[in-house]
């Protein structure tokens, strides 16, 4: 867990498993801020990193790959800037966490939409401080 608290996003944090990804809807917790919709789950990630993350955007509204990739690439960004504290707390608690964001808007987002709606999601999916004790 040596990447905890630094700004990069390696492959090793992309959720991959679609194992784990399907466990993560299933039973997952969910986390909503306009545009998005995070699906959560605690569990044990293949990789030795606190969080696993794969980012999602619906075919059906977005008919185009250039604007599907746009909005993957937005969202992978904002994460990036955006884990520090979440991953922090997770590795404080030795916790493993694996993580979906799905975009649920109807328009292109900017940047700065989608970094206050990641934003928002981080602090709802914070562990409790209690577990912190």
């Amino acid at each position: 867990m040596s990447e905890i608290g630094s700004f990069s996003f390696p492959r090793n944090q992309r959720l991959k498993s679609k194992k784990i990804s399907d466990l993560v809807f299933a039973t997952g917790q969910k986390a909503k801020a306009t545009p998005l919709i995070a699906r959560f789950l605690d569990t044990l990630l293949p990789e030795p990193v606190s969080t696993q993350v794969m980012v999602t955007v619906s075919k059906k509204k977005f008919k185009r790959a250039v604007d599907r990739n746009r909005i993957k690439r937005l969202m992978r960004e904002a994460w990036r800037l955006e884990k520090p504290p979440l991953e922090n707390r997770l590795a404080a608690n030795e916790k493993q966490r694996a993580i979906v964001f799905i975009f649920v808007g109807n328009e292109l987002p900017t940047l700065e939409q989608v970094q206050s709606a990641i934003a928002s999601l981080v602090s709802q999916m914070l562990p409790d401080k209690q577990d912190q004790d």
